[in-house]
């Protein structure tokens, strides 16, 4: 009995078990991983707690929310970096308006909204605060986008101004000192400071400048160079094939074929950016070529199988398609990786 009751040493998953992680190349999953690619997640900001919740700053992630202007062909690093900026010019206002709307309810009662004179200096005490908030963000977007921080500011002062009459607005609308009172202005406050938050994020994030690459031209460019890299896979593949069969190296003639092939479609891919983009310092077009050579000395440096060697023929095909989908793929990725960051380097240029 007590040998069936033994539990037994066999593995069960259950229901929550986790699997182990696998690595995949990530050539192998599409157009490979980039900075510009890559999606930044939002500025995490859970601040204004003072007054239960606060402002809620979450807004579900709000750089991540929105779509770098162009797609993955925005400078995401700058325009992002702008955007938290405000994240935090915003959170110097709430602490400003927290202190404004306090002072103002000691001027009310239980009864009655607060006085003429309480009122005054709430308006002013928002008025200093949208001034800070306008003078902050001037001078970030003044020093990083010195092409078109003056139009973006512009429309920015149209939306912090809207956002002091309302906040004026609202705090007129005290109706005593109640806790139900103030929870019903910062309710209301919150609304406005998250559009108003909204809005000029948005109008960063929106900033793309004359000439810059669009999202649907490198839409264009990804698919053109995908298709050449899989092209290129599929027939140095091919190509392994035959030296197993014949016990050769890898032949010169298609590897040198294949990489100019690839060369060819890459470069065709680069020009469809546009002349601006090809004629500038930011074409990599010759670091890719230098790549490009790279990987020809890789593949053609890889040892013929010895003849009538099964063990040999199979140590080849290992090699082989290792460098392909090991040597080869990250290859690819880092030729992907130079042509998405010489675009946002680009787009970064004209701002």
């Amino acid at each position: 009995m007590g040998e069936s009751m033994r539990k037994s040493k066999k593995f069960r998953p259950t229901l929550n078990d986790k699997l182990e992680d696998r690595t995949v190349p990530s050539y192998l999953g599409g157009f490979s991983s980039s900075p510009v690619l890559a999606l930044h997640s939002g500025f995490g900001d859970r601040g204004g707690g003072s007054l239960g919740s606060g402002f809620g700053f979450q807004g579900g992630g709000y750089l991540g929310a929105h779509q770098q202007p162009g797609g993955v062909t925005a400078s995401s690093s700058t325009l992002s970096q702008d955007a938290r900026q405000v994240q935090q010019d915003f959170r110097t206002l709430d602490g400003s308006f927290l202190a404004a709307v306090a002072a103002l309810r000691t001027t009310a009662t239980t009864m009655t909204g607060p006085t003429t004179a309480g009122l005054t200096a709430y308006n002013s005490a928002i008025a200093s605060a949208i001034s800070a908030l306008n003078s902050s963000i001037g001078t970030t977007l003044s020093s990083n986008l010195p092409n078109t921080g003056t139009g973006v500011i512009s429309t920015i002062s149209g939306y912090t101004s809207t956002l002091q009459s309302e906040l004026e607005s609202a705090g007129k609308g005290l109706a005593s000192s109640t806790n139900q009172a103030l929870l019903a202005l910062t309710k209301e406050a919150k609304s406005y400071i998250r559009n108003a938050l909204n809005q000029i994020t948005t109008a960063i994030l929106s900033d793309q400048p004359a000439g810059s690459i669009t999202a649907s031209t490198v839409q264009t460019y990804k698919q053109a160079v995908r298709t050449a890299d899989n092209a290129f896979i599929l027939s140095i593949s091919n190509a392994v094939q035959t030296a197993i069969a014949g016990s050769t190296q890898l032949d010169s003639t298609t590897v040198s074929s294949d990489v100019s092939t690839l060369q060819t479609a890459v470069a065709s891919a680069i020009n469809g950016l546009g002349t601006q983009f090809t004629s500038s310092t930011y074409n990599p077009t010759s670091t890719i070529t230098t790549q490009l050579t790279t990987l020809e000395n890789q593949l053609l440096a890889i040892p013929a199988p010895t003849a009538g060697s099964n063990s040999s023929a199979r140590l080849f095909s290992r090699t082989v398609f290792r460098t392909v989908f090991s040597d080869v793929a990250q290859s690819l990725s880092t030729i992907n990786t130079t042509d998405a960051k010489a675009i946002q380097d680009y787009n970064n240029s004209l701002l």
